[in-house]
């Protein structure tokens, strides 16, 4: 994985391949909705129901496959087609060796060893098909997620350019975290009568994702980023992107991504859901709780991964919402209403924490789960969706 900070240098080298086998290519609560308990507050977590206006506050709450022909066995690969050319024919030789690139997308390298054939990984310059590479290997390393012999090869990518669909960590991120080291430096996890841990379950890419459990009548909980490389920011203005698993979804006001001031205090940007439901979340206090949906509303999908990317601009007073790389929400300056004045203004902290997790601001009588995986965090542009 790549983690704090993270800003990889991609390189490829051309190899022309002469030898054996053939050619290879690559909460706030909206009255107008169901009814609702009460707000949460910012600090701690705190809630209280009433009989009066609902109110619910906001929660306070990677890589190039390489690869190439490894030494010891024969390996055959699969061909197949890049986009927008004709067919190309890739090789590169030695131990480790790095793979060909065409149509800047990477083909995935032979397996060491045996007669395995070559695995793929997949890739492409913004808006060009991904080009792949044949089967993964039987034999020696892992396919195309592996070099030649005990080589260790990085996920597949796409373009590097910022908005290119493909990469687990693009060269914009400034720091990544997919979890495959089972470790949660740089982060400060904050559970609120839930657990999150690192598990095997439910990965969306590699082997591990994080798990977060939250037993019934429970808040949840958060991973905190702070500080130094993420924050001050320089332009006042963040991008990230996630994949998130819902296994089950609370009817209530929950948030999974926040940006708070310092201590996790308001105002707040929040982004996650009410009642099943998409919902983006100013909260600066319980008179100043505001909510923006999609139009038309959309209805969060149970048992499949999604991958949501945000932008939280302070200087702008504005928050973009993209689901599998669409657009879904974007509010400038306001949203759709608010508990008390329905046209104040989203103004925005001087962001200080960046929270993820599960935050169950109106707290359910049924245990939840979901999962989260590859996280990525830029302050240079938006961070797109990784290939799956």
């Amino acid at each position: 994985m790549k983690k704090l900070p993270c800003r990889p240098s991609l390189r490829f080298s051309f190899a022309a391949a002469t030898a054996l086998g053939a050619a290879l290519t690559a909460c706030s609560t909206d009255p107008s909705s169901a009814p609702a308990q009460g707000g949460s507050s910012a600090g701690g977590f705190t809630t209280s129901t009433g009989g009066n206006p609902p109110a619910s506050g906001g929660a306070t709450t990677g890589g190039i496959a390489t690869g190439g022909i490894a030494t010891g066995g024969i390996a055959t690969g699969g061909t197949a087609a890049s986009t927008g050319g004709a067919p190309s024919t890739t090789g590169g030789s030695g131990n480790g060796g790095t793979a060909p690139v065409t149509g800047g997308s990477a083909t995935g390298g032979t397996s060491s060893g045996g007669n395995g054939i070559a695995g793929s990984a997949a890739g492409g310059a913004a808006g060009a098909s991904s080009v792949t590479g044949g089967l993964s290997g039987n034999t020696g390393g892992a396919g195309g997620a592996t070099g030649g012999t005990g080589g260790k090869g990085s996920a597949g990518a796409a373009g590097a350019s910022a908005g290119s669909t493909g990469m687990l960590c693009p060269a914009n991120a400034l720091f990544c975290e997919d979890f495959e080291d089972g470790n949660l430096d740089g982060w400060t996890n904050s559970p609120s009568g839930g657990t999150l841990a690192i598990t095997g379950m439910k990965p969306a890419n590699g082997t591990k994702s994080l798990q977060i459990d939250v037993p019934a009548q429970q808040y949840g909980g958060a991973l905190i980023r702070k500080g130094a490389p993420l924050f001050p920011l320089p332009n006042k203005r963040f991008w990230g992107r996630l994949m998130v698993y819902f296994d089950t979804v609370a009817d209530g006001h929950t948030d999974i991504i926040r940006g708070a001031a310092t201590g996790g205090g308001t105002p707040q940007y929040n982004v996650g859901e009410q009642h099943g439901e998409i919902l983006l979340n100013y909260y600066a206090g319980s008179a100043s709780d505001c909510w923006a949906r999609p139009k038309p509303g959309k209805v969060i999908p149970l048992k499949t991964w999604m991958c949501w990317e945000w932008s939280f601009d302070g200087a702008a007073n504005q928050m973009q919402f993209y689901i599998d790389g669409t657009l879904s929400r974007q509010v400038d300056g306001t949203g759709d209403g608010c508990l008390q004045n329905p046209t104040q203004t989203w103004t925005a902290p001087t962001f200080a924490e960046l929270r993820i997790g599960e935050y169950i601001a109106e707290r359910s009588p049924n245990a939840q789960r979901i999962w989260i995986d590859d996280i990525a965090v830029s302050t240079e542009s938006r961070v797109a969706c990784p290939a799956r």
